[in-house]
């Protein structure tokens, strides 16, 4: 769900229109059924954060208290939009 969209505000958050946060906050809000609450942006962050660097077997508590990895928290709240393409250029 919000593909698009997502892929569309990592766009804007790469070139400066908007805040990671702000993106994220739309995301869990708008391209989730049911929303996902906003208390997941620092969880969301930091597991952006670890897969960037490749981390993505980091553990990360979610405000719920449940425990994931880096990588199935990107898989389950759908963040991989928001990952940086070494690619890119």
């Amino acid at each position: 769900m919000g593909t698009m969209r997502s892929i569309g505000f990592s766009g804007a958050v790469k070139a400066g229109q908007i805040t990671l946060e702000a993106a994220l906050e739309d995301h869990l809000r708008y391209g989730h059924f049911p929303p996902v609450s906003q208390d997941f942006i620092p969880t969301c962050l930091r597991a952006i954060e670890c897969a960037n660097t490749e981390e993505f077997d980091t553990e990360i508590e979610m405000p719920n208290g449940i425990t994931k990895t880096a990588g199935e928290i990107c898989d389950g709240l759908h963040l991989w939009a928001f990952i940086d393409d070494e690619e890119e250029s």
